[in-house]
């Protein structure tokens, strides 16, 4: 079973996700901050990441910074209430960008698909 690391300071937020992807058959490990993800990372080696930009304290942007200098190979998905992050040129490079919606289908569907690319470079 795939190990999902869902990063959102809203808690709706995150029962939504948790809800649809372990109806999906994923397990899902939440976090409230990019302080609080960083350290679950040291102990955790989730399958994919789903991170929140828009968060109080350090946000995504700082999660972003020292993820990537851990250089942990963890396929990451931004989901995202402001489209304009995308282009963005300050926002490091992550696999997708998904904008936030009720219906998760695009980010249900973006997530298996990183995951089988995942597995296929992995064998």
């Amino acid at each position: 079973m795939a190990v999902i690391f869902h990063i959102e300071d809203e808690s709706s937020v995150r029962l939504l996700y948790k809800e649809v992807f372990e109806e999906q058959g994923f397990q899902v490990i939440q976090a409230s901050d990019a302080e609080e993800a960083l350290k679950m990372l040291k102990g955790q080696k989730p399958d994919i990441i789903i991170l929140d930009l828009k968060m109080p304290g350090m946000g995504g942007r700082g999660f972003l910074e020292r993820f990537y200098r851990m250089k942990l190979r963890i396929p990451l998905v931004i989901s995202s209430a402001y489209p304009y992050y995308n282009s963005d040129p300050s926002i490091p490079p992550v696999d997708a960008f998904i904008i936030k919606s009720g219906d998760l289908t695009e980010l249900v569907e973006k997530v298996r698909e990183l995951l089988h690319k995942k597995s296929f470079f992995e064998r």
